[in-house]
């Protein structure tokens, strides 16, 4: 399979879902609203959207069905991004080859943007599980898992724990994997299962695919950390060298043992898809393509 001509063309049409689901160009309040497209908009791998079609697909759906709760798991990823970019965290310059949201738009309306696209996606969830028929638990369900991936158990926690440990100068494997399986991994998780949940899969085959999310997420972080201290700045689109002295994989384990242990997790994921169905193929190139990308 030529995974990466795959993901130009799923990015490709994940682009456009992205535009049509967000506010209008010029729509009152504009400068909020522009905000909001600029920090979707700006270009990315679109990552997280393509897992969900694939994981739809690969529990025998059709991914058009769920286009909307794909676009609102990119929501919630962007919206992440302008938050970890803000002076009061990673106080980052640079994001996708472009200047961050907060240096665009200033402080507050960076917030708010924030925000803003949080709980668009949530209605985005919603809405989709109305338009493909879903029983009222079943949409329930999805938003619970969005909001538990979102919150003090997941991303947030993530974060909290990785700015508190820093400060403190702990680093210890539990800690670092506790940090990266909220702050980076559950959103993959949440992503790959949201699909099941709203069309009806049967639950160990979600669970297949959440463990499968899992390992990918994990992959996904250490890549990243590799490239913080390895990366071309030109290549990767945002400021590097920034996680010396913060918890990473590579802090840990050095650049040679991180790049075994994310080695490992691939094996890992791809053993996991044997109880989730047959046409899981884009799912294991995914985790490869995780492993080997610069950018």
């Amino acid at each position: 399979m030529d995974i990466a001509g795959l993901l130009v063309t799923e990015r490709e049409a994940m682009e456009t879902a992205l535009d049509e689901w967000l506010p209008a160009e010029g729509e009152y309040p504009a400068l909020i609203h522009e905000a909001i497209r600029y920090s979707v908009l700006g270009g990315g791998k679109r990552l997280r959207p393509i897992l969900a079609l694939a994981a739809a697909r690969s529990l025998g759906f059709d991914p058009d069905l769920i286009v909307r709760s794909a676009c609102a798991i990119e929501y919630v990823h962007c919206c992440s991004l302008v938050l970890d970019d803000l002076p009061s965290m990673d106080d980052a310059l640079m994001r996708r080859g472009r200047p961050t949201v907060h240096r665009a738009f200033g402080v507050a309306t960076a917030v708010l943007a924030a925000n803003a696209l949080l709980m668009h996606a949530f209605g985005l969830i919603a809405d989709n599980g109305e338009s493909v028929g879903a029983s009222g638990s079943s949409v329930a369900a999805a938003v619970r898992d969005l909001a538990m991936a979102v919150g003090s158990y997941g991303m947030v926690g993530g974060q909290h724990v990785d700015l508190e440990s820093s400060r403190e100068g702990r680093v210890d494997s539990g800690t670092v994997e506790y940090i990266q399986s909220r702050k980076t991994g559950a959103l993959f998780v949440v992503a790959a299962t949201t699909g099941g949940t709203l069309l009806g899969a049967e639950q160990s085959r979600i669970d297949g695919v959440a463990l499968y999310a899992r390992k990918l997420g994990l992959v996904y972080q250490i890549v990243d950390d590799i490239l913080d201290v390895e990366g071309d700045e030109e290549v990767v689109g945002k400021d590097l060298r920034k996680d010396q002295g913060k918890l990473t994989f590579v802090a840990l384990h050095g650049v040679d043992g991180a790049r075994r242990m994310a080695e490992k997790l691939v094996y890992e994921a791809r053993s996991s898809l044997a109880s989730v169905g047959d046409d899981v193929e884009v799912l294991g190139e995914l985790v490869d393509y995780c492993l080997e990308r610069v950018s």
